[in-house]
């Protein structure tokens, strides 16, 4: 037993005589568009694991830890970016449209320049 889009994989994979031609109701609609998605390579994770960590936090016990997260809904929908300073318990959330880095860029872009001329105008 298969599922139907199991057997609409098949024919789009060329593993039928049957083309997709054939199928009356699956000409009338036209493929969905795909936005390409950023994504980072794996290889900037090398060394990033938590047995690095502790050995860090070992040799730096007075530095401060700060934890950062995706919380993500639905898929391809809005999520959150949360930063956890733990000694303070305190925890900023952000909103963002997608899940991508370049978000994640904007949003310390957008810090950083808020709290620069926050400095800049307490001095």
């Amino acid at each position: 037993m298969c599922s139907e889009k199991t057997i609409y994989n098949y024919i789009d994979a060329c593993l039928f005589d049957v083309r997709n031609i054939d199928l009356p109701r699956k000409v009338k609609f036209r493929e969905r568009y795909k936005k390409p998605e950023f994504k980072v390579e794996k290889g900037c994770r090398i060394g990033r694991n938590y047995e690095s960590f502790g050995t860090f936090v070992n040799k730096n016990p007075d530095i401060a830890i700060v934890q950062m997260d995706s919380v993500i809904g639905t898929k391809g929908g809005k999520c959150l970016l949360t930063i956890h300073f733990v000694d303070t318990s305190l925890m900023l959330a952000f909103l963002r449209e997608a899940n991508t880095s370049k978000s994640v860029i904007d949003i310390f872009n957008h810090l950083d320049k808020t709290l620069l001329s926050t400095i800049k105008q307490a001095f």
